[in-house]
């Protein structure tokens, strides 16, 4: 989108637009915010990453990420979010690009980040788009969380490692034709939507997904991209 621009949030009038676009994506049941004000200025001011997508001068989405030692140096991308109005504007993609560059001219190796493994639209904009590697399955990783998106659900999450090696990220096709003997992960529709509609069936989704792919892990599969009936597949 020509009026789509991401730029640094480093002021702390600035950064109050991005806290802004996490609450409203991540509403805290009771009021409240997801990170607090002078926690997100001290980790700003010490190299923290912090950044905002605008369309036509206005915030549509925001993106905030710090730095980790944990297996390597790399940058740890905790949130992103664009709001509902632009949900299909490119929010998600540019500020990924953005985040790219800036940490690869910060030096680092690698990003990291958690996804949701049932939602479909991270999943495929993560292993396809981006072309990120899946390196771990979290069950439960943040534990009963008190956002009224993820309210009543366990927090399981896939862990994401993208690499910085070259100047532009490495995408995925669709896998098309599926390997033998590979194990195919099929995840709804729309987990959020279920969630409100059917929990049982939402907690079934989970645990069954948990399970396969928990196993294949163990047992040595990789994950090696995502097909077009929207499965992972395991090679």
């Amino acid at each position: 989108m020509n009026n789509l621009e991401v730029r640094d949030l480093i002021a702390i009038g600035d950064q109050s637009m991005a806290r802004a676009v996490f609450d409203e994506v991540w509403p805290v049941m009771g009021g409240g915010t997801e990170i607090t004000p002078n926690l997100m200025q001290a980790m700003v001011h010490n190299g923290a990453y912090l950044a905002g997508a605008f369309i036509d001068g206005k915030i549509a989405g925001a993106a905030f990420a710090f730095p980790s030692i944990k297996d390597e140096i790399h940058l740890h991308s905790h949130m992103a979010a664009a709001l509902p109005q632009y949900r299909d504007a490119g929010i998600g993609s540019a500020l990924k690009m953005h985040q790219y560059t800036w940490a690869r001219e910060a030096g680092f190796k690698s990003i990291r980040w958690t996804f949701d493994p049932l939602v479909r639209r991270n999943a495929k904009l993560n292993i396809v788009k981006l072309g990120v590697d899946v390196i771990g399955y979290y069950p439960n990783f943040y534990g009963a969380m008190v956002d009224m998106l993820n309210s009543g659900d366990e927090s399981d999450r896939l862990m994401a490692r993208w690499d910085l090696a070259d100047e532009v990220p490495l995408k995925r096709p669709i896998i098309t034709n599926i390997p033998e003997d590979s194990i195919r992960i099929a995840i709804p529709e729309d987990i959020v939507k279920l969630r409100g509609d059917d929990p049982a069936k939402a907690k079934e989704w989970r645990m069954n997904v948990r399970q396969v792919f928990t196993n294949a892990l163990k047992n040595n599969r990789e994950l090696i991209g995502f097909s077009e009936n929207n499965e992972y597949i395991l090679a």
